[in-house]
C-alpha cells in the first residue's frame, strides 16, 4: 500500500490532497500544529477513509525533529505549507517558513530515504519581473526577481521564488525526484471551516465590501485540479520539473458578470478603477500564458464557470458569505 506524507495538511490545496490520496487508497501521514484541534482539522478527520488511513502527526516545518517521524516509511511527500498572504510587516514571518521549513522538509526526507517530493509552489514565484515584456507569454520558463521582490517588499513572492529554488537544489543534492507544481488563484469548494485567501477573493466581490473592482486579469484553477496535478505528479513517471497550473484568465469585470447570472441577490461592486498599483499591473501579466505543459498530468481543467459556482456554493454551504 502507497504512503504519503502531505506537509501542512489543513490547507486548502493540502485538504484536497489529502481526500484525493484518501480516495485513491492512500495511507496517509498529514503534519499539522495541533491534532486534536478540531475547529481547524476536524474536517481531515470527517473524510472518508481517515479513520482508518490517516494519521495526523504534530509538526512545524521549523522543528526538524519534528518532522521525521511524519515523512518516515512514506513513498512520496508533498510539501505544501507555506504562509499565504502578500503583505508582511515583518518578512521572516513568511520567508523562514518557506525557506528554512523548505529546507528542514528536504533534510527529514533526506534522512529517511524519500525519494520523490511534489512541492507546492505559485504563480507568484513567475510573475513579477520589472523587465518582462507585457507581449511574453508566460510559462515554467518565468521566474519573479528576487531584488525586484525585495525592494517592493513582496515578500510572499520573493519568499515562493526562493523557497522553489531550494526545494530544487536540494532535491539534486539528495537524489530526490523533486516535481513542483505552481498554482495561481486557487478556487474551488473549501474543505476547512474557514475561508482562505484566495477563495476570499470571490467573497469580496459578492459582499458589498468594495465598491469597485480592480481593472486586471486574474488567472484562476481549481483546487480540485491543483490537487490532482500534485498527486500526478508523483504517479507520472515521466513528471518531472515545474508545472505551471493555470486553468484561464478571466478579467475581474468577466468574473463579476459569471457571478451576478448565477448569483444575483449579492451586493458586487459596479464601478471599475481605471488605475493599478504595482501588484496589480505584474498580475496583470497573467493575461498572456501557456498552460500545456500541466495539460500533460491533469488532461483537462473544471469549467471556468462551474469552478466560480462551485465556490460559492461552498460559501453557502458553510455559512461564510
Amino acid at each position: 500500500m502507497e504512503r504519503a506524507c502531505v506537509i501542512g495538511a489543513g490547507g486548502f490545496i493540502a485538504s484536497w490532497i489529502v481526500a484525493k490520496l484518501l480516495d485513491r487508497g492512500y495511507t496517509v501521514h498529514g503534519t499539522v500544529r495541533d491534532p486534536d484541534d478540531d475547529e481547524k482539522y476536524g474536517h481531515l478527520k470527517k473524510l472518508p477513509g481517515a479513520s482508518e488511513r490517516l494519521s495526523l502527526f504534530r509538526a512545524d516545518v521549523l522543528d526538524y525533529d519534528s518532522l521525521v517521524p511524519a515523512v518516515r516509511g512514506c513513498h512520496v511527500v508533498f510539501h505544501t505549507a507555506c504562509p499565504v498572504a502578500h503583505k508582511f510587516e515583518d518578512p521572516d514571518a513568511v520567508l523562514k517558513p518557506a525557506v528554512d521549513g523548505t529546507r528542514n522538509v528536504m533534510e527529514a526526507c533526506h534522512k529517511e530515504n524519500i525519494k520523490r517530493v511534489v512541492f507546492t509552489s505559485s504563480g507568484a514565484a513567475m510573475i513579477f519581473d520589472p523587465n518582462r515584456s507585457r507581449d511574453q507569454i508566460i510559462d515554467e520558463s518565468c521566474w519573479s526577481d528576487p531584488e525586484a521582490c525585495r525592494k517592493h517588499q513582496q515578500w510572499y513572492r520573493l519568499a515562493k521564488t526562493e523557497s522553489e529554488k531550494l526545494v530544487s537544489k536540494l532535491g539534486d543534492e539528495f537524489g530526490i525526484r523533486v516535481v513542483v507544481i505552481c498554482p495561481v488563484v486557487v478556487l474551488g469548494p473549501i474543505l476547512q471551516s474557514k475561508i482562505n485567501a484566495s477563495v476570499g477573493l470571490v467573497a469580496t466581490l459578492m459582499n458589498g465590501s468594495k465598491t469597485s473592482y480592480p481593472n486586471i486579469y486574474f488567472a484562476l484553477v481549481d483546487v480540485r485540479d491543483v490537487a490532482e496535478a500534485h498527486i500526478a505528479g508523483y504517479e507520472d513517471p515521466n513528471a518531472s520539473g515545474r508545472y505551471f497550473c493555470i486553468a484561464c484568465s478571466k478579467l475581474c469585470k468577466e468574473m463579476i458578470e459569471t457571478l451576478k447570472e448565477n448569483f444575483p441577490q449579492y451586493s458586487y461592486p459596479e464601478k471599475c478603477e481605471t488605475e493599478a498599483d504595482l501588484f496589480e499591473k505584474f498580475l496583470n501579466l497573467f493575461e498572456k500564458f501557456s498552460n500545456k505543459k500541466i495539460l500533460s498530468l491533469i488532461k483537462e481543467f473544471i469549467p471556468y464557470e462551474k469552478m466560480l459556482v462551485d465556490t460559492v456554493a461552498s460559501l453557502q454551504e458553510k455559512g461564510l458569505l
